[in-house]
């Protein structure tokens, strides 16, 4: 079999005039001359389809593109490699001047900046923010210059009307007119004036790296996180961990403690740490771990949806009858029990009501069978209703006369006996889904114990009057 090396000349499409030849011939051209400044482009040389295997094609053309050479059912193969130019010498660069990001003139870069470094934690020179032990310099010029009466009457407001954002606002505005002002100083005020606001010190373990607390003179590194409440008593249960158990142990939280804040330093990719980026990490590259792809059709890994070989799933059909456009709830056809197990015999196929080895049933209401208690027609009858806490017949645990026996409560955090949830003297344990179909715990309603009134809220006073200010 003969083949032959025919030189490739450039092809145009059909529609195009002899003018548009010509200017991509020019266009081409002057993108040749640019990429092979020093060096000689290789010559060309194509295989007709015919040839036989082993073949040797040297390379491109100059001013071919990937497109011309699948033209006329032609192979072709590339060897070698065109280097091109750089960004910096690039003629199709923008003209501007570069601008310093650190002093912001035209005409150099940062590492070329004849200016000192200024930190952006301090505002001081010849050090980075990464290694400033100093406050941070606080800008409070975007707050209101007001008198300290004036600013202290904008906190009292924005406290009684519990607008959280607005106490916030209110004491930066406050410690702008007073800026020696901690934390301490504003929580002996509240309490002094009987203002409606409590400053909380607690402590967030799980605070991101980036992110700090910081004091109202700019201190970082601060234990605690204040935080604006409303009541001195926790709100929710899994904050009673938290909560500082005294008032006199709050004022000593709050000596280190602070908002939230940026530390404003970079976090490495590759190490994690603080200061750097993974482009200047000193570390040994880490492999990253790449997410896999998953098919949410048949649940495998490795191909996506409209790739995945298994027949499409319609994840939204009726879960009883199969069809589309309606849930099961609303489903016109019969409950199927071809999956359903019977919790009376066990078996599979039958509802529990439809039992085959079960006696006959009868409504626990009226005795009478063809219907269950909840639809039966006739009054309630409370001669068969047993209470919970006394074991007589005849009313309600609600309505139950004699005093709660606790041995009966079970404390759902726990699971033991003798207490409620929001009594419990375990830590709260998380919950989990299994939590959502089990049944609520029945908690008396909160009386007055002659006592001066119980708080059920678990904060410092549990058993002093509520009226008493909660501290």
């Amino acid at each position: 079999m003969s083949s032959r090396i025919t030189s490739h000349p450039p092809s145009f499409p059909s529609a195009w005039s002899l003018t548009d030849q010509e200017d991509h011939k020019q266009n081409r051209a002057m993108e040749s001359s640019i990429w092979n400044d020093k060096k000689t482009a290789p010559a060309v040389a194509h295989v007709d389809s015919a040839s036989a295997e082993g073949q040797t094609v040297i390379g491109f053309a100059v001013g071919d593109t990937h497109d011309e050479h699948h033209n006329g059912g032609e192979t072709d193969a590339v060897s070698g490699d065109v280097d091109g130019p750089t960004t910096r010498d690039c003629p199709e660069a923008s003209s501007e001047p570069t601008t310093c990001r650190r002093c912001g003139e035209d005409g150099h870069m940062a590492r070329e900046c004849p200016q000192p470094l200024i930190c952006k934690n301090c505002g001081g020179h010849g050090h980075p923010a990464a290694q400033c032990e100093a406050a941070r310099k606080i800008d409070r010029s975007r707050y209101e210059d007001l008198s300290v009466e004036e600013a202290w009457n904008l906190i009292a407001k924005a406290a009684a009307d519990e607008e959280a954002d607005e106490v916030k606002e209110a004491i930066q505005t406050y410690v702008k007119a007073v800026p020696d002002t901690t934390y301490v100083q504003l929580e002996e005020a509240f309490r002094t004036q009987d203002l409606k606001l409590w400053l909380i010190a607690i402590e967030k373990p799980h605070l991101a790296s980036t992110l700090t607390n910081m004091d109202l003179q700019g201190h970082l590194e601060r234990k605690y996180t204040v935080t604006y409440r409303f009541s001195p008593n926790p709100p929710r249960p899994r904050e009673r961990e938290v909560w500082p158990p005294s008032p006199e142990e709050n004022l000593e939280r709050l000596k280190n403690a602070g908002d939230v804040v940026e530390r404003g330093l970079v976090k490495c990719h590759n190490c994690g740490e603080l200061g750097h980026t993974s482009k200047h990490c000193t570390v040994e590259r880490q492999e990253s771990l790449l997410a896999s792809i998953k098919c949410y059709n048949c649940d495998g890994e490795g191909h996506r949806v409209r790739d995945c070989p298994a027949p499409r799933v319609d994840k939204f059909t009726c879960k009883n009858c199969g069809k589309g456009g309606h849930k099961a709830a609303d489903c016109p056809e019969p409950r199927s029990a071809d999956d359903v197990e019977c919790r009376k015999c066990g078996e599979m196929g039958h509802f529990s009501r439809d039992c085959p080895k079960a006696g006959p049933r009868g409504c626990h209401n009226c005795g009478q069978e063809g219907h269950m208690s909840r639809d039966c027609t006739e009054p309630k009858n409370m001669d068969k209703v047993q209470c919970r806490n006394c074991d007589e017949y005849g009313h309600t645990a609600r309505d139950c006369p004699k005093p709660r026996d606790m041995s009966r409560v079970k404390c759902s955090n726990c699971q033991e006996m003798g207490h409620f949830k929001s009594r419990c003297p375990n830590p709260l344990q998380e919950e989990n889904d299994n939590t959502a179909f089990a049944a609520p715990e029945e908690e008396a309603p909160e009386v007055d114990t002659g006592a001066g009134g119980e708080t059920f809220g678990g904060g410092w006073e549990a058993g002093a009057a509520v009226n008493a200010g909660g501290w």
